[in-house]
Parts: C-alpha cells; structure tokens; sequence
C-alpha cells in the first residue's frame, strides 16, 4: 500500500472550502478548488508519498515502469501501461460547461488532433450532498411545448423547423448552437427575461443561477432542453459516452475512464467544438441510476459492460470489511473521520481525505475505523490472472522505504 498526494485542479466553479475541509486543510483557499483528482492522468498524476525519499515519484510513471507488477497481467493486457480508472471529488459551487464525452470508437474516427486522449470518457458520479445535474434531452414533443409557450418568436420558429427532421433534437441543437453570436445572445437574453413569469420551478431556477455566470450564454437555452435531475446523497448516476449533461451544484465522487476528453456546448470561456459535439451527442439516450448491491457495509454499483472502471463503498465504523477488487489495481480514499488499512506484512492509517494505491500484488486488505471508505478499481476483466509476486515494482518502492 502506497499512500498518495492527490492534485487540486483549480477551476471558476469550484470552492473556496469544501476540498479543502474534506482533505483537513486550512480554508478558504485563495483559488476555487474543483476537483481533487486521484489516479494516473499524465496530465495531473498523483504522487507517492515514501517515507525519507525527497525524489518525485508519480503514479503513472510507476505503473508506465512496470505495468504488469502495478496492475496485474490481465489488466496490463487489456489496458497497456495506464491505469485505466480516475478518481476524482468534485466541489461544484457555480454551473460546469454542458459537455459531451465520446466513446473509444468515436475517439479513433475524429481527426487526430481533436481530442487528447486514445480512451472514450464513461463516468459516474455519486453525490456526498444533493447534488444537482441537467443530464439528458427530454422527448421532443414535451421540449417543443415547453419552448414555444415561452412566445419568443424565433425560438418557436426554431423549434418548429427541427419538428420536421428525423432527429429533431439534433437538428434543434445545432440551430441554436450555430446562430450567430449576436443573435445568439439576444435569444438567451430574452430566455431568460421570460423565465421570470415560471415562478419556483427548479429547473428555471437552475437556468436562472447559471444565467448570473454566463449571462446572454447560448448554453442557457440548452439547459431548457435538458432533464433536471437531483442526486441525494448516496445516490450514484452513470453518464455512458453521448449523453449531453452539465453538473449545478454539490459535492460528488466521480469515477471515469483515464481519459480527459471532452467536447462542450455552452456556459464556458473554453472552446466549443459544435460540429464535434453533434457528431458525437446521443439524443436518445439517458444516464441510469443502477441500485447498489449491498454486502454487509460493502455497496458496488454494477455497470456490467462498463471494463474501466468500478466503483465500492464501505460505510463507516467498519470492523475487518475486506476490501474487494484484490488482484487488481486499486485506489483508497478515506472520508469523514480515520480508517486503518491492514495488508499481510503492513498497516496503513488514513486520515479523511487522505488516499493511497494498491497495486495488484497487495495481499488482501481489511478496513478498520469510523470513516468511510470509496475504492476504485477496474470493471470486470475477462480471464484475468493472478498478479506475478515479487515484482521489480514492489521491490523496488520497498527497497525506498515505501512500504509504511
């Protein structure tokens, strides 16, 4: 067990506080904190924390040295020298960009200089507060109705021109994402002038506070067309490739692919890619909300096709829980109040907010403590093997005084 240094991406919408209370760190913080992202993307790798080594050692370097000690032969196999999960907390204060993820397959038939990664981006997220999202278009003949009862003349005109195509969502979509910028301004303009007549609906509301941050922002009209959602706490939401969404507010896990694509629509500074994000959008298809199956404190979500990522909770004030996953890589993070880990040959403390790696080679893990712990590890993998013991890596931290 290696415990790590995850990285803070500083983003506009994060939180002056909440990162950094649930890591046990003095706030506020001078920047907003978004996310605190535990894995092995290159471009925010977490680091390894070895006791008397002053060297940077970060994660994916570890496993890109040796991925068969760090991961074990099936999922080296399946996945190459990368992790193939990334765990993150997000700390939503103000509306993210609506965006769009791509599958693998549409990675590979973009132009190569489209997106950054090989690897399509499946993610969920599991709400620690309420968590508010749009996720998803609503049906067509509910989202013309509701549109056109705004009598704004050229978003009914809009509206009624894609009524006619075989995809009118798509069709709607790209009308509105490709006026032009005046145009465009004036229509979210008066969007959200006519709002104010909805009273407390809060889906109108949720427009209404993005409106505060992206005002005149085509995005606003989006946001009407998309599902409303809310996540309680302990509720974890699935968003395969395709399925338009844009995170309001609170606090989540997130468990994804090792990958960072993605292709936005609206409520941002960044850059937009329209003709991408309808090339790759699925305007059918809508996030799921599996029910976790529960053993004893231990809940799993199952995403059956999903080979990436899986995502486990053991609730607070375990006794001895072990810890699933063991053969494969996995990562530990500890919330709410201590926990101790406990391997064959080590015992690891984690204070909240503190996490830690566990490559495939680790014996099985017990969970002691108050806090609650979220693991990461890959989904099912076919024909997976038994990780090789005595591994160059393994050897190689303990011969640094890694093993604590």
């Amino acid at each position: 067990m290696y415990r790590l240094a995850p990285q803070v991406r500083n983003y506009p919408w994060g939180s002056h506080t909440v990162l950094a209370r649930l890591t046990g760190r003095p706030h506020p913080t001078q920047q907003p904190e978004a996310e605190l992202w535990i894995g092995a993307h290159p471009i925010a790798s977490a680091t390894l924390l070895l006791p008397g080594v002053s060297a940077t050692r970060t994660l994916d370097g570890v496993i890109r040295s040796d991925p068969v000690a760090a991961m074990g032969p099936a999922c080296a196999s399946r996945f190459g020298p990368r992790l193939p999960f990334l765990l993150k907390v997000l700390a939503v204060e103000a509306p993210l960009s609506i965006q769009c993820h791509p599958s693998t397959t549409q990675v590979q038939s973009a132009p190569s200089t489209t997106y950054p990664d090989l690897w399509g981006k499946p993610e969920a997220v599991l709400a620690l507060t309420r968590f508010e999202v749009c996720a998803g278009l609503r049906p067509f003949p509910q989202l013309q109705e509701r549109l056109t009862s705004l009598r704004i003349p050229l978003l009914t005109s809009l509206t009624r021109q894609s009524a006619t195509d075989p995809d009118p969502m798509r069709a709607l979509l790209g009308r509105l994402l490709r006026l032009p910028d005046a145009v465009g301004r004036q229509l979210s303009a008066d969007t959200v002038t006519s709002l104010r007549h909805e009273g407390n609906d809060p889906a109108v509301l949720a427009v209404q506070r993005a409106a505060r941050q992206h005002p005149d922002d085509i995005g606003l009209v989006v946001l009407l067309m998309m599902r409303y959602r809310v996540l309680t706490p302990g509720t974890l939401m699935y968003l395969s490739p395709g399925v338009l969404h844009a995170y309001l507010s609170g606090t989540a896990v997130e468990i994804q692919a090792n990958s960072d694509n993605v292709v936005r629509a609206g409520l941002t500074g960044k850059p937009t890619n329209v003709a991408e994000l309808l090339r790759i959008v699925d305007t059918a298809r809508q996030p799921t909300a599996p029910a976790p199956i529960c053993s004893g404190r231990t809940r799993t979500w199952p995403v059956r096709w999903q080979t990436h990522f899986a995502l486990h909770h053991v609730g607070g004030g375990a006794t001895g829980v072990m810890l699933p996953g063991q053969g494969t890589p996995r990562i530990a993070l500890a919330l709410g109040a201590p926990v101790r880990l406990s391997g064959s040959d080590q015992k690891l403390q984690l204070a909240p907010g503190q996490c830690c790696f566990l490559p495939a080679t680790e014996s099985p893990v017990t969970v002691v403590g108050p806090g609650e712990v979220y693991l990461a590890r890959p989904g099912v993998i076919k024909g997976r093997a038994a990780a090789r013991p005595n591994t160059v890596v393994g050897a190689r931290l303990s011969a640094t005084g890694a093993r604590s």
